[in-house]
């Protein structure tokens, strides 16, 4: 998951995307790089529609019932609901850092465009190499102490562009700070996939996914920007600092997931009993 979830969509959108897209801007125009961006896209709706199969059936559908009676449990299940409110504000800082820091970078930081497109780079950088490692250590060590970990760290990127002393230093603390994208593959995916029943895993996480999009990727960058037309641009990266804090608090109460850690709590457990 964090290979296809996460580094994957890093490699193309963030490490190649923002030197290639500012690049043909300042030679033909943003209109003309918008227009540009749209061919990967559709590149790959082609490559669906030409290579993808439909999965066949297997096993019989299971009555409107029994899912309906799954479906309402979600909002009873500890992990469920504590995943949908880590969205919510993993998505604050992720969405506020993604849409501000090009703006943030050149308006109060001063740097130049090639330089905001470099860190950018960066941030791509950390998101490719973050998305496969936060998951692979998280088998190891398990699902809750990796997100606490790793929110806490991602907390200190938005820190790192307030006070970076210089474009090169800020650039390798992006690479050692922008770790929430292998986050996303945890609490998105991976430990609602092993908390709920399969028949109900599409709806688990498409109201995590969903919520956190509506509070974290629409409600909380509206904030953000009437908070910067009030207090100045410094105020979001505080903003976003906040909600991988929140995030690292609400991880501490989930329950742990990784069935690597749980066979081995068992195996404790019957060593202590024997």
């Amino acid at each position: 998951m964090g290979l296809l979830q996460g580094s994957a969509a890093g490699l193309l959108g963030a490490v190649i995307g923002p030197p290639v897209l500012i690049a043909l801007a300042q030679a033909y125009g943003w209109r003309h790089a918008f227009i540009v961006s749209l061919l990967p896209g559709l590149l790959i709706a082609w490559l669906i529609w030409r290579y993808v199969r439909q999965d066949e059936p297997r096993q019989a559908p299971v009555s409107n019932v029994k899912l309906t009676g799954h479906r309402l449990a979600l909002l009873k299940s500890r992990n469920i609901v504590l995943c949908t409110l880590i969205s919510c504000v993993f998505l604050t800082w992720f969405v506020i850092l993604i849409s501000f820091t090009p703006t943030f970078l050149v308006s109060v930081r001063g740097y130049s465009a090639p330089s905001m497109g470099t860190i950018m780079s960066c941030l791509g950088a950390a998101w490719v190499v973050w998305g496969f490692a936060v998951p692979s250590i998280s088998d190891r060590i398990g699902r809750r102490p990796t997100l606490v970990l790793f929110s806490l760290i991602a907390a200190c990127c938005p820190i790192a562009l307030l006070f970076a002393p210089s474009p090169m230093i800020l650039g390798v603390l992006m690479v050692l700070t922008f770790t929430g994208l292998g986050c996303f593959t945890l609490f998105m995916s991976t430990i609602p996939a092993e908390t709920v029943p399969r028949e109900v895993m599409a709806t688990a996480l498409g109201m995590i996914m969903g919520v956190g999009e509506l509070v974290g990727g629409f409600m909380a960058p509206t904030i953000a920007g009437f908070a910067a037309d009030q207090f100045g641009l410094s105020i979001v990266m505080w903003i976003s600092c906040c909600g991988a804090v929140l995030a690292a608090g609400l991880s501490l109460l989930l329950k742990e997931t990784a069935p690597t850690v749980l066979q081995r709590r068992s195996l404790q457990a019957c060593t202590q009993r024997a």
